[in-house]
């Protein structure tokens, strides 16, 4: 429940190309589960593996894979709204939020016998034949408790679907009453606050006047250099590019050039471990690091003026 509530939704998980549930794990590959062949054969240890802990392995259901499962689930239905970045609406609310449906175990699912609890006679009072239905009995009472139980989880398993649904309904509803409650920012400076006489040449009223106005110079120079800073890192990225690009076709010269050699010195009986190696190719992000590109920083920097 706490990764529900403090989780993000972001478009990615949103999209329809993000993948869907064939693609995430599900509780049926756990550790343990019944429907793990790994688990219910496992293979003899080996000295010479490394051992590792179950829990640690990628593929399990992850409490934030859990949540993109649902963002992609509710991204395709009339909820989408719900797992978007945009405010919801009374008619949006009114068509998702329905009123509960309560459920209950069919009347025509037989309830388990538990008087059978009851019975404290020893073994030993029966006969061959009273045990045998006894244990007749006892396997129908069994079978019958199963279907309840997964009647119960499925009921269950709906009314936390519901609970899901209308918790995210509520936060989307107070995210919109908290944008239309809060007070909208102004840049410009209340002359008269309240509707009450200032007096203009009060020490006090222009201090508030210059603070105002250096306010508005700094936020204009930070926006200029930010400007600058996003004209900069795309002229650096495009020689970026200009030199991977060059780089690349040197590297498939190269790589012509090594295998006619090769094939020239295998002709002349040149052993294969004496052949030269095989030219590797400089890595994008190197040529990144030598020009200086630091994708985190202009990323922040960017971003904190948009």
């Amino acid at each position: 429940m706490s990764a529900f509530r403090n989780y993000d939704f972001t478009e990615q998980v949103c999209h329809p190309d993000s993948p869907g549930p064939s693609a995430i794990a599900w509780p049926s590959q756990f550790p343990g589960s019944l429907e793990d062949e790994s688990n219910t054969h496992p293979a003899p240890p080996s000295p010479l593996l490394k051992r590792r802990d179950p829990a640690s392995n990628p593929d399990l259901p992850s409490p934030s894979k859990r949540m993109r499962l649902l963002a992609a689930g509710i991204s395709t239905t009339s909820a989408s709204c719900l797992v978007t970045k945009g405010k919801v609406t009374f008619d949006q609310i009114k068509q998702i939020i329905a009123p509960p449906v309560l459920e209950h175990v069919p009347k025509s699912i037989p309830e388990p016998d538990w008087s059978l609890l009851q019975d404290k006679e020893p073994l030993s009072s029966y006969s061959r034949g009273d045990l045998e239905a006894r244990c007749r009995m006892l396997t129908a009472s069994l079978s019958n408790a199963q279907t309840v139980i997964s009647c119960h989880k499925l009921i269950t398993e709906g009314q936390n679907a519901q609970l899901i649904i209308q918790n995210i309904g509520m936060e989307k509803m107070s995210l919109t009453l908290h944008e239309k409650e809060k007070p909208k920012q102004t840049e410009r400076a209340a002359l008269f606050p309240d509707g009450k006489g200032r007096h203009l040449t009060h020490p006090e009223f222009i201090a508030q006047k210059r603070k105002a106005e250096d306010d508005k110079k700094r936020e204009e120079e930070e926006k200029k250099q930010r400007k600058e800073a996003k004209a900069s890192k795309k002229a650096l990225k495009a020689k970026v590019e200009e030199r991977w690009k060059a780089a690349c076709i040197e590297h498939d010269q190269a790589l012509v050039h090594w295998k006619t050699e090769c094939d020239r010195l295998r002709a002349a009986g040149t052993a294969v471990k004496n052949l030269p190696k095989k030219p590797k190719r400089v890595l994008k992000k190197t040529i990144e690091e030598e020009m200086g590109v630091d994708d985190e920083s202009d990323d922040e920097s960017v971003n904190g003026g948009e």
